[in-house]
């Protein structure tokens, strides 16, 4: 072989591996920018998970509080439930012992002639009580169903 064909051969090559370098070096900085977006992201989505940390411990706060409170406000309604059984036993103690203590009075009637005439226009009519029917025992509000209330003061 002659010397001028060895470095032909020679500067092909060494061309060659300047080509190849060259294209590794091209895609050695692209692997380093994309690896720098990646730690860019990562660290993105680690302050996004501390974010995300950080409102759930406030909102585990939050439902603790809230859960004091409902405890509290279960208490209150457990006392005033009792109480109202309480009330509405007095109720119906009380109910009870009127009706069986109750004599009926009878009804003073007096003319209406001899009240004032302005006195006579205002005053209601009262009718007159049969003698066989039965004299209310008892006053209006008395003698109303007493129903149970839930939690809700709904009605039942």
């Amino acid at each position: 072989m002659s010397l001028p064909l060895v470095n032909l051969i020679s500067i092909t090559l060494s061309a060659l591996s300047l080509v190849i370098f060259f294209a590794a070096l091209r895609k050695a900085n692209r692997l380093t920018a994309m690896s720098r977006v990646m730690a860019h992201q990562v660290a993105s989505s680690a302050a996004n998970l501390q974010q995300a940390l950080a409102i759930l411990q406030a909102e585990r706060e939050t439902c603790r509080d809230e859960s004091v409170r409902l405890e509290a406000r279960l208490r209150d309604s457990d006392r005033v439930r009792s109480e109202i059984t309480r009330a509405i036993d007095l109720v119906e103690r009380a109910k009870s012992d009127l009706k069986d203590g109750v004599r009926p009075s009878p009804l003073p009637v007096q003319p209406s002639a001899a009240l004032p005439p302005f006195v006579a226009r205002a005053a209601p009519v009262v009718p007159a009580q049969q003698p066989g029917a039965p004299a209310r025992a008892l006053p209006v509000f008395v003698n109303r169903i007493v129903r149970s209330a839930d939690v809700a003061s709904a009605v039942l």
